[in-house]
């Protein structure tokens, strides 16, 4: 029945199995055999748990009963990001220096989606530490774009993104800090959500404090995110952002009458970089559905000082987690890490105090914003896919920039607010690439943004430009037998 994975999402292939029209076995072997095909030319998955994913699969079918199941129940194979442990596979973070580095035991977020039966079907690749403007590290190499492999997948999420774009799994986990799980989803065509601060309640973080750093899901649509939110959302209680969980987490998607939904836009957020080619993209998709809302304008909330906020406390972050790794390590760390290093020991007491300031405000600004909206919609990048050898967009419509990071302050500014975003798929661009758009909502309403993302993919789906696109799988299984 399956004869191509990429047909189906993870909602379809959740109903086929409570309804026994698949195997759990059947279900992983195709993945396995679509890694086999087209994981060559990707370089997604990086480590293979299929042994493993098969037994547990044998064990489900075996003891499967069609009567109901406590929610969360997901078991679909499941991608994690080379950054999270699980037990008996390699935790890399695409570093040689961990190139042995096995894991003696789940960290608490696969923990977490193993007791709603997801089983792990292997770790994808992610740029060296997690930072980098592409996944690219010189342990794994590169994650090619399931549109035109010469091209980049995002970061740092990119293995996870491209491995769900092109069916060899139908959900990863990801982690979201500047855009690690929305960059890649727009580049690749599929939906990446950062939810609200909590909902995934962790202990991961070196920094518990850190306002940034959060996990969560990648899948095909927003539906299909919300499964896998539910089944990665937690308290913890050494977490100070963990919250109780909201059992709507944990039902299907509901239908929102857009027309009750009012709207604001930004091509910039006031601040951002963004490419002429991609302000003028949005304004062409925006013009085919902002007629879907009660009111749509041109609006969003302050952002003063969001550059400087940013970049000073993202390098006090830096500081915390790679200050101890630089003395033990030195210059094996690799470029980017030393250079954020050596910019974050220059910064002041008092730079540092008027960050924390100025931060404090933006997350007041954002909570106000939305009084008066239901929803903002930008773009979900500045640019589009770029090549490899490209370290990051550096000179966008003639100007040149300095900080890798400037090209996705798209990203990063509604990291900021504090604000759950999800992206979705709007098409592609005039060269056949995936076009995602990010949608916010006010901090906290989480079910509400993924079940306004979901009627929004739903209208899309009747929108020729606007619905999402087919990866060219027959052409990267091409390449994989001509090498």
């Amino acid at each position: 029945m399956l004869d191509s994975l990429i047909d189906y999402n993870a909602t379809e292939l959740l109903a086929l199995l409570k309804k026994r029209d698949i195997s759990g076995v059947e279900l992983v072997d195709r993945c396995i055999q679509q890694y086999y095909d087209v994981n060559p030319a990707l370089n997604a998955v990086v480590e293979t748990n299929f042994e493993e994913a098969r037994k547990s699969f044998k064990k489900f079918d075996d003891e499967f009963s069609t009567d109901d199941h406590p929610e969360p129940f997901l078991p679909l194979p499941v991608g994690v990001k080379d950054l999270n442990d699980v037990k008996g596979l390699k935790t890399t973070f695409g570093s040689p220096l961990f190139k042995n580095n096995v894991a003696k035991s789940d960290d608490d977020v696969v923990a977490q989606i193993r007791k709603a039966s997801a089983v792990i079907f292997g770790k994808t690749n992610v740029p060296e530490h997690g930072f980098g403007a592409t996944t690219t590290n010189p342990l794994q190499g590169s994650t090619g774009n399931p549109f035109d492999n010469s091209l980049s997948a995002g970061a740092s999420t990119g293995g996870g993104a491209a491995a769900v774009a092109s069916g060899i799994v139908p959900l990863a986990t990801g982690s979201d800090f500047a855009g690690s799980l929305r960059t890649p989803a727009s580049f690749c065509g599929i939906a990446g959500m950062r939810p609200s601060n909590g909902v995934v309640g962790t202990n991961r973080r070196s920094n518990i404090w850190s306002p940034f750093d959060v996990e969560g899901p990648m899948a095909k649509t927003a539906a299909d995110c919300k499964l896998l939110l539910g089944a990665m959302a937690k308290t913890c209680s050494v977490d100070p952002f963990s919250k109780n969980m909201s059992k709507e987490l944990q039902s299907p998607v509901k239908e929102v009458d857009l027309k009750k939904i009012n709207v604001a836009f930004s091509y910039d957020l006031g601040f951002c970089v963004m490419s002429e080619t991609y302000k003028k993209i949005f304004k062409n998709k925006l013009i085919k559905f902002d007629d879907f809302f009660a009111s749509c304008r041109a609006d969003c909330m302050d952002l003063s000082g969001a550059y400087e906020t940013f970049m000073t406390l993202r390098s006090i972050g830096f500081l915390g987690d790679f200050g101890p790794m630089h003395q033990e390590f030195g210059d094996e760390l690799g470029e980017v890490i030393i250079k954020e290093l050596e910019l974050a020991r220059k910064l002041s007491c008092g730079e540092i105090a008027k960050a924390f300031l100025n931060h404090s405000q933006i997350v007041r600004h954002s909570d106000e914003f939305f009084d008066s909206y239901d929803l903002l919609i930008t773009p979900a990048a500045a640019v589009p896919p770029f090549k490899h050898d490209l370290k990051y967009p550096s000179e966008i419509d003639g100007e040149f920039y300095e900080g890798y990071l400037d090209w996705e302050a798209i990203s990063w500014g509604i990291t900021l607010t504090q604000c759950p975003s999800v992206v979705i798929n709007c098409g592609t661009d005039e060269n056949k690439m995936p076009f995602g758009i990010q949608l916010i909502a006010k901090q906290h309403n989480d079910v509400f943004l993924l079940d306004v993302a979901h009627s929004i993919e739903t209208a899309f789906l009747g929108i020729e430009d606007l619905k999402r696109p087919r990866p060219i799988l027959e052409e990267l299984a091409a390449i994989d037998a001509a090498t």
